[in-house]
């Protein structure tokens, strides 16, 4: 800890540089604590948007590094407030046919029968001179333990991930049109519920259970092999109380309204803690949002109750609370 009171009389007292935090997040979160399933929700307050810029870029090579997954997610593009299109902007960056290639290849490991090359039932099934039926037989029943026995997966997500593994044996259980039903039903993309019905997915993902699916989809992650996941959500759009001239408009804009409305999910996040597996989610906001009463966190009770520093060393920073400050001068955060 002396190294980050030493950076004190740089940054205004209480506030942390963006490489002391990164290697803080890399040694006490991603190197253990992810992978041995737990979790962990941090607000960072971002001096600059430069400041912010380079948090980002340092979490992606620490996640990278120490074998997690990195997913970016920011509010001038996605609709943050709606829980459903946060788990679509998060789906969409996950590689949905290599997680469920990772799941196959631990399967066939468990199995006994590892594949040294491709993870089609005849590939390996001639690797290991066995029988192409019987091996299917075994893996199978193999797949089916380990997602539709996984109760830490909402059972739409288990069947998904069973048809998106099927895929991967190279049989004709799951032709081409339900595999891209299925992946577009994880992405958020208008499908046909008739088209999902072979897969026995009977509703489309919305605010009733995408908080569930978003919970889950790291404990998938871990599944397949990943040591944990990093959700980063660059807040600052949120602070914009005024939308600029219409021909200088790009992206999503938030009322006052929709601003506690991602205060709200940011709130959920924080209480699923004890539900989630091996996630590590870090918003990033500007000073503003910290201080601004009326569209800012003391605007929603429930989020400030939750982050709330209130004895606090204005000379010494602590990377372990759930709200830091990093390069913010003192007088721009209270």
């Amino acid at each position: 800890m002396a190294r980050f009171a030493e950076q004190v009389a740089e940054v205004g007292g209480g506030s942390l540089t963006v490489p002391d935090y990164a290697a803080f997040l890399a040694e006490h979160y991603l190197a253990d604590y992810l992978p041995a399933g737990g979790a962990a929700v941090k607000l960072a307050v971002a001096g600059s948007p430069e400041t912010a810029g380079r948090l980002e870029r340092a979490l992606g090579a620490a996640a990278d590094a120490a074998g997690c997954r990195f997913v970016s997610v920011p509010a001038a593009e996605v609709k943050v407030h709606q829980v459903e299109q946060l788990l679509f902007a998060v789906s969409r960056q996950v590689e949905w046919d290599a997680l469920a290639a990772s799941v196959v290849r631990t399967a066939y490991d468990e199995a006994a029968f590892p594949a040294s090359g491709g993870l089609t039932v005849a590939d390996v099934a001639r690797e290991h001179e066995v029988d192409a039926r019987e091996l299917y037989r075994n893996l199978r029943r193999q797949l089916e333990q380990t997602l539709l026995g996984n109760h830490a997966l909402p059972p739409e997500l288990r069947r998904a991930m069973l048809r998106l593994a099927q895929v991967q044996l190279g049989g004709r259980d799951v032709d081409r049109t339900e595999h891209e039903a299925v992946l577009g039903w994880l992405r958020g993309d208008k499908i046909a519920l008739s088209a999902l019905r072979p897969a026995l997915i009977y509703a489309r993902i919305g605010r009733h259970n995408a908080r569930s699916l978003l919970t889950s989809l790291a404990c998938l992650l871990l599944t397949a092999g990943y040591r944990g996941l990093i959700l980063h959500l660059d807040c600052t759009r949120l602070a914009e109380s005024r939308r600029p001239p219409v021909e200088q408009r790009t992206g999503v804009y938030y009322s006052k309204a929709a601003v506690l409305d991602a205060f709200e999910v940011l709130r959920q996040l924080i209480d699923a803690t004890d539900e989630l597996r091996g996630v590590l989610a870090v918003a990033v906001v500007p000073p503003e949002l910290v201080t601004d009463e009326s569209r800012g966190r003391p605007a929603y009770t429930a989020l400030q109750l939750r982050v709330a520093d209130e004895v606090r060393d204005r000379r010494r920073a602590n990377p372990f609370v759930a709200l830091v400050r990093l390069e913010v001068r003192l007088e721009a955060v209270g």
